[in-house]
């Protein structure tokens, strides 16, 4: 049976915690929930995690490209 070439072999995570979150962006937990509460970045509640999409953090660096210039 031939491998299916376009598979990795191991994947990123599409959801991660707040600290995970602080450390990608370089800010603390307490700065993410700062973020979180007034609406700059969205957060999944999943059971009783509330976790951050890494799509949604990309797009937070992106739109604050520029920004104060």
């Amino acid at each position: 049976m031939a491998s299916d070439t376009n598979t990795p072999t191991t994947t990123a995570p599409l959801l991660v915690d707040r600290r995970e979150a602080g450390r990608l962006l370089g800010v603390s937990p307490g700065t993410i929930d700062n973020l979180r509460t007034r609406g700059e970045l969205p957060s999944v509640k999943l059971l009783s995690r509330r976790l951050f999409d890494v799509a949604d953090l990309r797009r937070y660096i992106e739109a604050r490209k520029g920004v104060g210039q």
